[in-house]
């Protein structure tokens, strides 16, 4: 019967490689957001770092490189301009000398260009390397639009060599358009054509490396995350499984420990039906068939919680006089206080609860008279001496709702606030086990009510439960 109300808590988890990622977000999940933080850096890394590369560092670089050359061909242009002719519109006439021949070809030999340029105001080609293009116009837009107006303008570009041995080589080049102005006349271009194969060859060799280095960077955080994670994963389960064997212990314990007392109780029975006993004896049975019962009743309310926890506990709401079980719950605890020397008060709507009064909810007795005996006593116990306790009963038809807060005057550590209703969760209490206020909550939801705590140095504590004043439907 035992071995069947247990819960499998690894019997959802699928196999393989994402086992120990599913365990990382279990209970104690939140331990490990630094971790799946850094993952998620960590890919977003492996994937954002070669992106920008690709599209934004290495353009970069090539613009920069574009850049150069073409503040390059402007200073070539305004050198190989003899100044006779540095005003004048270009045309044929203007550059029909020897010197200016001379200085183009000086400017091809001694920086290693490719192709030299000279275009009138209009578009003519007046002078080029290949002496086909001479007296052709140049019509691109680009010499329309950008360089007509008085604009430098560079492009990369790229030039197949004639097939030599059936290998045909492919250079890398950048050719800059520089306008010569006067003031706002447009006086011509030079076009020069730069081999650039060297440095774009070191350029890709950058951008290979750099992206190299991101990936193995990215991926190599990506490794040790993942390792780390799987530590923590397997930490966890490890503590999972301690949990579920705990649990398992416990309700064996709790399914077997009934039968002893069973005994105990028929002994009782036995010897109260057919021995003869003196009074001392008889006080002596009664005082162990209490106890006997008293154990009994906290194994099945041991039961009950266990099967809230698995959603499988059977609420029986009833008619319930709550004020009489809230009565019955200070009488009970009376002596207890008596010995702290704590104080107890009971109003119901901003008075003393009278008697006669009564207030009747479908819930179930056994269960309100444990959250708010639970309730009663750890405020007790959480007191001092001359402390008051008081319980303030309330219902409010407008909102359909019925509410008993607890108050003591002693602030709840701060340590615990945020889990306060959480299982194991205690303070300052030598023989707590943290149990009290987690079925507390768990009672409280069942009945389909609310619990709340508000706790400061100023205030003290407050505990809340709400409860519907007429059933769900």
């Amino acid at each position: 019967m035992a071995e069947s109300g247990r819960r499998d808590h690894t019997a959802r988890i699928p196999p393989g490689g994402l086992r120990w990622l599913i365990l990382l977000g279990r209970r104690h999940g939140p331990h490990s957001y630094p971790l799946l933080g850094i993952l998620c850096l960590a890919v977003l890394c492996a994937v954002a770092l070669p992106l920008i590369n690709a599209l934004v560092i290495y353009p970069t670089y090539t613009k920069i490189m574009i850049g150069t050359f073409e503040d390059s061909a402007r200073r070539l242009a305004v050198l190989t301009i003899p100044p006779s002719i540095k005003h004048a519109r270009l045309g044929p006439a203007v550059l029909d000398t020897p010197r200016f021949l001379a200085d183009v070809y000086r400017l091809e030999t001694d920086f290693g260009l490719l192709k030299v340029r000279v275009l009138a105001p209009d578009g003519m080609i007046l002078y080029s390397t290949e002496t086909a293009e001479i007296d052709t116009v140049e019509s691109g837009p680009e010499f329309r639009d950008v360089v007509a107006k008085g604009r430098r303008y560079a492009r990369l570009g790229v030039l197949h060599s004639e097939p030599v041995l059936g290998r045909t080589t492919t250079i890398d080049t950048v050719a800059a358009f520089v306008p010569l102005m006067r003031g706002n006349d447009f006086l011509g271009a030079f076009e020069l054509v730069f081999d650039v194969t060297g440095p774009k060859r070191e350029l890709e060799r950058f951008n290979l490396y750099a992206t190299a280095g991101s990936f193995v960077i990215s991926f190599a955080l990506l490794g040790v995350v993942l390792v780390l994670i799987r530590q923590e994963a397997a930490k966890e389960h490890s503590r999972h499984q301690a949990e579920k064997l705990r649990e398992d212990v416990e309700q064996i314990t709790r399914h077997d420990i009934k039968t002893p007392l069973l005994g105990v109780l028929s002994g009782i029975t036995y010897l109260e039906n057919f021995t003869d006993l003196d009074a001392d004896q008889r006080e002596m049975l009664d005082d162990m068939r209490r106890a006997a019962n008293t154990g009994m009743e906290l194994i099945s309310r041991s039961l009950d919680l266990y099967k809230m926890e698995t959603g499988t506990y059977e609420y029986l709401p009833g008619e319930v006089d709550v004020l009489s079980v809230c009565r019955r719950v200070t009488n009970d605890l009376s002596g207890l206080a008596r010995r702290a020397g704590v104080i107890m008060e009971t109003r119901f709507e901003d008075k003393p609860l009278a008697r006669e009064e009564v207030l009747v909810l479908s819930t179930e007795e056994n269960l309100f008279y444990a959250v708010l005996a639970n309730l009663v006593k750890n405020s007790v116990e959480a007191s001092g001496l001359g402390d008051k306790v008081s319980v303030h009963l309330r219902a409010d038809a407008g909102k359909g709702e019925f509410s008993a807060a607890v108050h003591n005057p002693a602030p709840v550590p701060e340590s615990v606030r945020a889990n306060f209703f959480d299982k194991y969760a205690t303070a300052g209490k030598r023989t707590g086990t943290g149990l009290g206020t987690y079925s507390a909550r768990l009672m409280v939801e069942v009945m389909g009510g609310r619990i709340h705590m508000d706790s400061s140095e100023e205030r003290g504590t407050t505990v809340t439960v709400t409860l519907p004043l007429k059933p769900r439907t």
